[in-house]
C-alpha cells in the first residue's frame, strides 16, 4: 500500500489534503478529478487514505482509547488529527500504526451510514470505491473487503475505479447491480427504482427478470410496480443532486415525490389520476420547501395543503 517509493510525504500530503475537502458540501469534484487522473501515484495515495479512514471511522472509540492513553498530550479532535498527531505526521506511520493493533475488520462486520435532511456525506469504503450519500439516505456496507453496499432507503452516488479482479455489488429493493468500474447512482424510494450511470456500465438482476440487464453510460433503468424500462439518461443528470437539483428523464411520479420528501420534509400524497404520471425536467433543490410548489406548477397539479402534509390532484378544468 505505501511499498511504492514515488509515494512520497508531497504526494500523501496531497492526498490527505482533497479526502479533507470532499467531506465538504462545496466540495471541488472536477478539481479532484483533475488532480487524481494527472498522476498515476496520485489514485494510489488517496486510495491508502481512504483505507485509513475507512479503519478509523469503525474503530474510533478504540484508537481514540489508544491515543489518549500512548501519548501525554491532548490528541485533537478531528480524524486526522488523532492519528496524524502521534504518528508524527506521517500517513505511513499512520497506517502502521492501525496495523500493528488488532483493529481488522470482521468478516461478518457490518457498518451502516445514513444522512439526515439537508446533509450529504462522502465514503471512502477503500479499494478505489467512494460513495456519496444523499439527503435523509442510509446505506450498509459488508464484507471483509467492504464490497457489498445495501441502500435502503434515499439515494447514493457511487464512484467505483476499474478493477477487473474485484467483485462490487449492490442491492436495493430486490435490485442487484455489479460493477468493476463506473459511476452511477442509485435511488430507491418505496419500491420504486432507478439506476442511472454517467460512466463506464453496470449489471443489474431485476426481480422477475430471467436476465440480467446492461445498464450503459447514458442510460438509466428504470423498476416498480409495473416492471422496469430502460431508457436514456444526460450523463450530467445522473446524481445531479449533488449541483443542487433535481433532474429527472421520465421518472415514475412515485419517484419524484419520494424525493420531494426527503428533501422536504413533508408528507405528500397524490391523487389516483396521477399516479401513472411521469415527469422529465429539473427542479432546484434549496432549502427544499419550495420542490413541491414548483412541481405542482411544472405539470399543472393542484396543491392540497392538508394537516399532515400535501397532495397533489389534477387541476380543474377552466
Amino acid at each position: 500500500m505505501t511499498g511504492r517509493p514515488d509515494l512520497n510525504q508531497d504526494v500523501m500530503d496531497q492526498a490527505v489534503a482533497w479526502y479533507t475537502a470532499l467531506e465538504q458540501d462545496d466540495a471541488d469534484w472536477d478539481g479532484y478529478i483533475v488532480w487524481l487522473e494527472s498522476d498515476d501515484r496520485h489514485r494510489d495515495a488517496f486510495d491508502a487514505v481512504s483505507l485509513v479512514m475507512a479503519t478509523v471511522d469503525h474503530h474510533q472509540d478504540e484508537i481514540s482509547h489508544l491515543l489518549e492513553t500512548q501519548t501525554p498530550s491532548k490528541p485533537s479532535g478531528r480524524r486526522f488529527g488523532r492519528v496524524f498527531a502521534y504518528a508524527g505526521g506521517s500517513i505511513a506511520a499512520a497506517i502502521t500504526l492501525l496495523i500493528a493493533v488488532p483493529l481488522i475488520h470482521s468478516p461478518e462486520s457490518v457498518r451502516t451510514y445514513s444522512t439526515e435532511r439537508g446533509g450529504s456525506r462522502s465514503i471512502d469504503l477503500g479499494n478505489g470505491v467512494r460513495v456519496v450519500l444523499s439527503p435523509a439516505s442510509d446505506i450498509a456496507v459488508r464484507g471483509k473487503k467492504a464490497d457489498q453496499v445495501e441502500l435502503s432507503r434515499g439515494e447514493a452516488f457511487f464512484d467505483v475505479r476499474h478493477d477487473p479482479s474485484r467483485s462490487f455489488k449492490v442491492t436495493a429493493g430486490g435490485y442487484s447491480i455489479s460493477d468493476i468500474g463506473t459511476r452511477f447512482s442509485v435511488n430507491l424510494a418505496g419500491s420504486t427504482f432507478r439506476a442511472g450511470v454517467s460512466e463506464g456500465s453496470i449489471t443489474v438482476a431485476a426481480p422477475n427478470s430471467e436476465k440480467a440487464i446492461q445498464v450503459s453510460a447514458g442510460n438509466q433503468l428504470m423498476g416498480g410496480a409495473g416492471g422496469y424500462t430502460l431508457s436514456p439518461v444526460a450523463p450530467a443528470d445522473v446524481g445531479s443532486w449533488r449541483a443542487g437539483k433535481l433532474s429527472y428523464s421520465d421518472a415514475p411520479l412515485s419517484l419524484v415525490l419520494g424525493d420531494i420528501a426527503r428533501y422536504s420534509n413533508r408528507r405528500v400524497a397524490v391523487d389516483p389520476t396521477l399516479e401513472n404520471t411521469h415527469f422529465s425536467g429539473t427542479l432546484v433543490i434549496g432549502d427544499g420547501s419550495r420542490l413541491v410548489e414548483d412541481l405542482a406548477s411544472v405539470i399543472g397539479a393542484r396543491l392540497n395543503v392538508e394537516k399532515d402534509g400535501v397532495s397533489l390532484s389534477t387541476a380543474a378544468a377552466r
